[in-house]
């Protein structure tokens, strides 16, 4: 894929909480220069907010709901793990495992893509900001220290897509992706995939820069990433990368402030950005244009209508629970209490109502929230040999929620706590990602829908990594075409494959 220029619209309106779509596009055959973008703060703030935008709508998406903005991504990283059934409708070419990972598939393209525009857009953001004349230190670290957060989250992702988890990537040489830190455009010449430490080695220097950046900073709203949402992304990275105790240290200083989530708010619909456990998320906003995600999002798939005020919201109606999932809330947890079941839905499902939009369809989506940062604090800490920590911590939530508290030790401690992850963050998009970092077979139990052994799929397969999409190697000529390790390209292993990283 050749690179995009960022291009911004000449007259820049006041930075708002949340700004048009229009102050980014993505044309490169019709660019504004860049300096007539970054030569005032506002305009630089405005230039952020369209990188912002990207993370609500992919332009990119073929007429299709499933890869619309990052929402779109949660729900293929739920609906490609073991606790959602989908039963037609959107992201079923997800749950079926349909040529998933494939480079000429335009799941793949996709995800590349998005990631690598938003990139190029920060990277314009991070090289002409700090050259606008008479702005303040305050101001250029705010604007910066927000666009590196969110590049060294973009590398992050590719990363966890693009190759396997951190830990099976040995020896490091393994490819990683192509970094790129400076704008560029479409004659610029592509980069290398170059290698797994690489890429987490940008990923880190972005995020701890932006950690330092950020101190002091106060956002304008929740859409936008913090200091705290950046210690959060660096405890998501720590715990892929099995650094346990850089892992809790920054879980507990990402969630200290925020409170966990109550029973009542739990149960509310996961649609308020106001909420005060949630660190980082979506706001829809009719205003400000930032609005009509619920196609996209899981509104419009959990089948929960008939539990809702007001009747039905949305349609689609196709996203259930498996039997096995739900036998493992105990009656007294509320989470189990939000789950009912539907006979007249095939031989009859399980729904739940996690998940509703609010009646003026303007419902926020969750990215990080407090509990996460719990959870990831207690794993490293159980991991790290501090079992106490790990669980008073465990024990804390699922007091919370009514369930009883787990007294386990070693191993089995761990795996209480990746238990309690699928219960609470079920739907939130870390099904498919925490498989891959525990190198996990996927195993569907229950009564999920049959596609003729798609799964489980065996623990380290290839089939956990997307391929590099053909379009980039077409257009990339450091990047060949050749299966790796004789050449570039990841390889294709389908459910009956059964390839796995030695």
């Amino acid at each position: 894929m050749k690179k995009i220029l960022i291009a911004a619209l000449a007259a820049i309106a006041t930075l708002s909480a949340v700004s048009c779509k229009d102050f980014l596009e993505t044309n490169p055959t019709s660019s504004v220069s860049d300096n007539q973008v970054f030569t005032t703060i506002q305009g630089a703030n405005a230039a952020l907010n369209g990188c912002y935008n990207l993370l609500h709508f992919n332009d990119e998406n073929y007429g299709r709901g499933d890869v619309s903005g990052y929402i779109s991504q949660i729900c293929t990283f739920d609906t490609t793990g073991e606790d959602i059934i989908v039963n037609g409708g959107w992201y079923g070419y997800d749950y079926n495992f349909w040529g998933h990972q494939r480079g000429d598939i335009f799941k793949t393209y996709t995800l590349w893509n998005y990631y690598y525009v938003l990139i190029n857009n920060l990277n314009s953001v991070i090289k002409f900001t700090p050259l606008i004349e008479g702005a303040s230190e305050a101001d250029i670290n705010a604007i910066v220290g927000q666009a590196k957060c969110m590049r060294g989250w973009s590398y992050f992702m590719l990363a966890q897509l693009f190759q396997h988890t951190y830990q099976l990537s040995h020896p490091r040489t393994m490819p990683g992706v192509p970094i790129y830190t400076e704008p560029t455009t479409d004659e610029t010449e592509g980069a290398p995939r170059g290698t797994i430490d690489d890429t987490y080695n940008q990923v880190l220097k972005d995020l701890t820069e932006a950690e330092t950046a950020l101190a002091g900073y106060s956002r304008l709203a929740k859409n936008h990433v913090d200091q705290s949402v950046c210690q959060g992304i660096l405890a998501r990275v720590y715990l892929v990368m099995q650094d346990w105790s850089k892992a809790a240290e920054y879980a507990a200083k990402a969630r200290s402030g925020y409170p966990l989530t109550t029973n009542e708010q739990y149960n509310a619909g996961f649609n308020d950005i106001n909420t005060p456990s949630w660190m980082w998320g979506l706001m829809q906003d009719k205003e400000n244009k930032l609005y009509g995600n619920g196609d996209y999002g899981p509104f419009a798939l959990w089948a929960n209508w008939v539990t809702r005020n007001g009747g039905d919201l949305w349609s689609f109606n196709c996203w259930f629970l498996p039997n096995a999932f739900v036998a493992l809330f105990e009656d007294n947890d509320i989470r189990r209490q939000q789950i009912f079941f539907r006979s007249d839905m095939g031989n009859g499902l399980y729904c739940s109502t996690k998940f509703y939009d609010n009646l003026d369809l303007t419902g926020s989506f969750v990215y990080m929230r407090a509990e996460e940062m719990l959870l990831i604090e207690a794993e490293a800490k159980a991991r790290n040999n501090d079992q106490p920590g790990a669980l008073e911590l465990l024990n804390q939530l699922q007091a919370l929620r009514g369930a009883t508290p787990s007294a386990k030790t070693g191993d089995a401690l761990v795996e209480d706590i990746l238990l309690e992850r699928r219960k609470e963050l079920y739907g939130e998009g870390f099904a498919w990602l925490d498989i891959i970092r525990n190198c996990k077979p996927l195993v569907r139990e229950g009564n999920h829908a049959d596609y003729s052994g798609h799964t489980p799929i065996p623990a380290k397969s290839w089939a956990f990594v997307y391929q590099i999409p053909q379009s980039e190697i077409l257009n990339n000529p450091n990047i060949n075409g050749d299966i790796w390790p004789n050449g570039d390209q990841n390889p294709f292993a389908q459910y009956y494959d059964n390839i796995i990283l030695e």
